[in-house]
C-alpha cells in the first residue's frame, strides 16, 4: 500500500518535472538572454531567490558571468541586466521599456487604490499626457535647487537641531544605534514633508509604518496580503485613513509644497481624497524606505573608523563658529511590446527588465580594489585619477526611474551626519566596533538592513549651545549620472 503510494508520488513528480522542462523549451525563444537557474524550470529561480535574498544578483552574475540573463518564473519573464553599457541602452527605450507601467501595478497592487483610480493613472502610460508621464513635472520645482526645496531641509535640520540639543542635555545614554537613528531621521524628514501637522508625530502612525514595511514583497507579488502579510495590511489600511484625514482636515496646506503638488495632480486628474490617502502611503515609502538604513549605515562607517571620523570632524570645524552668545534598488521597467534590445536580445512584451543596484555597485573594473570597502573619499575628484562611470552608480536609479527626491533625502542624511560628527560622542556598549550582517535583508530593499541592531552610548562632546541655520541653495547636488551631465549621462524622460 504504502510502495503502491510512494510510486504513485514519484511518478506524479516525475510527471511534473517533464512537463516543467518540455513548457520551458517550448516558450523559451533562441533570441531571448539566456535563460539561468532551470534545475526545475519556473521554480528554482523562486528557490534561489528565497536562499539568497540581497545577494541573489550578484552571485548570478559571479556565476553565469553574462551581460544580461532571462530568469523564467510562474506566469512571468524577469530579463537581469548585469552590463553596465546596456543600462543606457535601456534607459532610452522609454517608451518601449517602461517604468510607468510598473508604477502603475504597484498603485494597485501596493497602495491598494480602487479600480477607477487604476485606471485613471494606467491610461496613455507612455504618453506626455497621462498622470505618471505628468507626475515629474508636477513636483519638479518642490524637490529641486528652489525655495520650496531649501524649506523642506530647513525644517528638517530644525527639528533634528532641537532634537539633538534634548540628547544632549540628557547626557551619557544607551541606545539601539539602528532603532534610534530610524527614529530621528523619520521625525525630521517627516515634518519637512508633512508640516506641523505630520501625522508621524503620533507614535502609533510611526509603529503602523514599521508593521507595513517587512510586508512590501508580500503586496507586490499578490500573495494573499490580508492572510499572509495580515499585520502589514492592517497597517497600511489604518495609514489611509490617517491620510485621508490629513487631507480632508486641510493640514496639507500647512505641509510642503511637494505634498501639496502630489495632491494638486490627483485633483487635476479627479482622484478623489480617499485615493489620495491611499497613495500618499507610497509617498511615504519613497521618503522613508531606503533613507532610514542609509542614515544608520553613514552613522555606522563615520562613528567605526577613527580616520573617517576625525577627517570629517576637521572638514566640517572649518565652517563652524563660536559667537558671543554660544549662538545629511533595483531599477525596473515592464515591456509594452516584444524589443530586441541592442539588435541583439529579444525582450518579450509583457516582461519585466531589471537593473540590480548591487551588480553594479560591486564592479572592481568600475570602482578599483576598494570596491568592497567604504571608501568616504571615492567621490572626490582628484587630479590624475580617472573618476568612476556616473552611470554604475545606482543609488537612485536612473533615466525615468531616477528619483526625483535624491536632493532631498541626501541633504538629510548629509545633515544629519555632519550634525551627529559635531555634536555626539558614539561608542559600542562593548567596545569593539562589530558591523551587522544583511544576510536577511529584503530582495527589494536598495540599502541593505542589518540583520541585528547595536547597543552604542551616545553623550555630547561638549556642553556648548548650538546655533543651527540652514543657508538657501542655488545648485543641485551632483548624485547621479544626470545630475553630472557628460556624454555618458541618459537624459531624464
Amino acid at each position: 500500500m504504502i510502495s503502491g503510494f510512494g510510486n504513485a508520488l514519484l511518478g506524479a513528480i516525475a510527471g511534473a518535472y517533464i512537463f516543467l522542462r518540455a513548457l520551458f523549451h517550448f516558450t523559451q525563444d533562441a533570441k531571448e538572454p539566456r535563460a539561468i537557474a532551470n534545475t526545475i524550470p519556473f521554480v528554482t529561480p523562486l528557490l534561489e531567490m528565497v536562499a539568497k535574498k540581497a545577494k541573489f544578483y550578484s552571485v548570478m552574475r559571479d556565476k553565469y558571468n553574462l551581460p544580461l540573463y532571462t530568469l523564467r518564473m510562474p506566469g512571468s519573464r524577469i530579463y537581469i541586466i548585469n552590463s553596465t553599457a546596456l543600462i543606457l541602452v535601456v534607459q532610452r527605450q522609454f517608451r518601449t521599456l517602461a517604468f510607468t507601467a510598473l508604477e502603475s501595478k504597484l498603485a494597485r497592487d501596493l497602495m491598494g487604490v480602487n479600480k477607477r483610480t487604476h485606471e485613471i493613472i494606467s491610461c496613455n502610460l507612455v504618453r506626455d499626457e497621462g498622470y505618471l508621464m505628468m507626475f515629474p513635472k508636477y513636483i519638479h520645482s518642490a524637490v529641486s535647487a528652489e525655495p520650496a526645496l531649501d524649506a523642506m531641509n530647513r525644517r528638517s535640520v530644525e527639528v533634528l537641531a532641537n532634537s539633538l540639543d534634548k540628547w544632549a542635555r540628557e547626557g551619557a545614554v544607551t541606545v539601539k544605534m539602528y532603532h534610534w537613528t530610524r527614529h530621528e531621521h523619520l521625525v525630521e524628514t517627516t515634518e519637512g514633508v508633512y508640516g506641523p501637522k505630520n501625522p508621524f508625530r503620533d507614535p502609533v502612525m510611526e509603529e503602523a509604518w514599521n508593521r507595513f514595511e517587512p510586508g512590501i514583497m508580500m503586496f507586490v507579488l499578490k500573495l494573499w496580503s490580508q492572510i499572509l502579510a495580515k499585520e502589514s495590511f492592517q497597517a497600511r489600511e489604518y495609514m489611509g485613513k490617517i491620510w485621508e484625514r490629513y487631507f480632508e482636515e486641510g493640514a496639507f496646506k500647512e505641509g510642503s509644497k511637494l505634498v501639496q503638488s502630489r495632491l494638486k495632480i490627483n485633483e487635476d486628474f479627479d482622484i478623489p481624497i480617499e485615493q489620495t490617502a491611499k497613495m500618499e502611503v507610497g509617498g511615504s515609502l519613497a521618503i522613508l524606505a531606503n533613507t532610514l538604513p542609509a542614515t544608520f549605515w553613514m552613522i555606522y562607517h563615520i562613528f567605526s573608523d577613527p580616520t573617517v571620523l576625525e577627517d570629517i570632524r576637521a572638514e566640517l570645524s572649518e565652517h563652524v563658529k563660536d559667537v558671543d552668545d554660544n549662538a545629511i534598488g533595483v531599477s525596473a521597467r515592464i515591456a509594452l511590446e516584444d524589443h530586441m534590445l541592442d539588435n541583439k536580445y529579444l525582450i518579450k512584451k509583457g516582461s519585466t527588465v531589471m537593473i540590480p543596484s548591487k551588480v553594479q555597485h560591486t564592479v572592481p573594473s568600475i570602482w578599483g580594489e576598494t570596491v568592497d570597502k567604504f571608501h568616504h573619499k571615492r567621490f572626490m575628484r582628484q587630479p590624475g585619477i580617472k573618476p568612476p562611470n556616473p552611470v554604475a552608480f545606482r543609488g537612485f536609479g536612473g533615466g525615468t526611474t531616477l528619483c526625483p527626491g535624491r536632493h532631498f533625502v541626501s541633504t538629510e542624511v548629509l545633515m544629519f551626519s555632519a550634525l551627529m560628527a559635531l555634536r555626539l560622542d558614539i561608542r559600542p556598549v562593548g567596545g569593539k566596533w562589530s558591523r551587522p550582517p544583511t544576510e536577511n535583508s529584503p530582495l527589494v530593499a536598495a540599502v541593505p538592513v542589518p540583520d541585528w541592531d547595536i547597543d552604542v552610548e551616545i553623550r555630547p562632546r561638549d556642553d556648548r549651545e548650538w546655533s543651527v541655520s540652514f543657508s538657501d541653495s542655488d545648485k543641485d547636488i551632483e548624485i547621479s549620472a544626470e545630475d553630472i551631465g557628460g556624454p555618458k549621462a541618459s537624459p531624464v524622460y
